[in-house]
Order: C-alpha cells, then structure tokens, then sequence
C-alpha cells in the first residue's frame, strides 16, 4: 500500500501571522535603543573630529617650522555659534582657515560652557579653551592646557582635555 503524499509546500497564515508578530514586537523594543545609540556614536566623532583637528594642527606647525613662516596655527572655538576654526599655513607660508561645527555630526551636537559632572576624576566641567588655542613650532600649545565639552540631546557629554606637549585626552560620560 502507498501513502499519499501532500503536494503542498509552505507556511500556514497562522505561522506567517505570528512571524511577523514577532519581528514588531522586537523592533518595537529595539528602535529606540537603536536611536540612542546613534545619538551617542554622533557625540563620540564630533568629539574625535575636534581632537583629530588638534593632532593635524600640531603637526603641521611642527612640519613648517622647517620652511620658517611665521607660524600662525590655531583653533578658534566660538561656543555661541556652535563652531571652531582651524588656521594653518600652506607651504608657500598662504594662510588657510577652514570652519567646522559637532552639529555636522548630528543636529543635537553642541560645545557647552560647562557639564555637572567630570567623566574621570580631575577632569574640568567648565569650558576653558576661549579664544584661540596657538601651536607653537615646536608642537607645544597656548595656552598650555584646557578644556572642550560638548553635550547631546540624551545629555550625554564628551570632555576633550589638551595639554602643553600637544597631548588630548577624550572621555565620555553616555547616557
């Protein structure tokens, strides 16, 4: 005797309805983690692109010190304007400036005059790089030290800390 054999290849409505249950219960849960999290990763390469213009300035007025231009590098951070500015030299001693803004990073991005509480002990809560950060040329800064803060919508906040030697420290504090 021969058993018959079912034609029928496929999932049931009811298999397919609970699948796609599943997958809006779980999206539902993770979005809004997700959205957090891109909020926080915007924060962090605002704060790196800052710290990654510190770096690049450093050594190039490390570089045209070689060439004897009157070494004019600096970043100049505007908190109002949610901007900074960095000046260099080109080989020909031509100043150059270029503007950049956190907020390209994310539209919530901000500098801040200061945060309620440091990410590591001794950190500064207060702001303290106004006017221009100089580069000397031999890599060194002035002033010899301060501080950049910059928050997010979730309040989270970076702290960008440099020093005379030309050395950044970045923490975070995410929320």
């Amino acid at each position: 005797m021969q058993c018959a054999k079912s034609k029928e290849k496929g999932f049931t409505f009811t298999e397919v309805l609970v699948t796609i249950t599943i997958i809006i219960i779980g999206a539902s849960i993770a979005i809004p983690h997700l959205q957090g999290y891109i909020i926080n990763r915007n924060l962090e390469s605002a704060a790196r692109d800052v710290e990654s213009s510190f770096y690049a300035l450093r050594e190039e007025a490390i570089a045209q010190n070689i060439v004897n231009c009157n070494n004019n590098f600096a970043i100049t951070f505007d908190v109002a304007n949610n901007d900074y500015t960095t000046t260099g030299l080109l080989s020909n001693c031509t100043t150059v400036s270029q503007t950049k803004s956190p907020a390209y990073f994310g539209n919530d991005v901000k500098f801040t005059s200061n945060i309620g509480a440091p990410c590591y002990s001794g950190a500064s809560t207060t702001f303290n790089a106004t006017g221009s950060v100089v580069f000397l040329s031999r890599g060194i800064m002035n002033p010899p030290s301060g501080t950049i803060l910059l928050t997010n919508s979730r309040g989270s906040t970076a702290t960008i800390t440099y020093y005379l030697t030309g050395k950044t420290n970045v923490c975070f504090n995410l929320k």
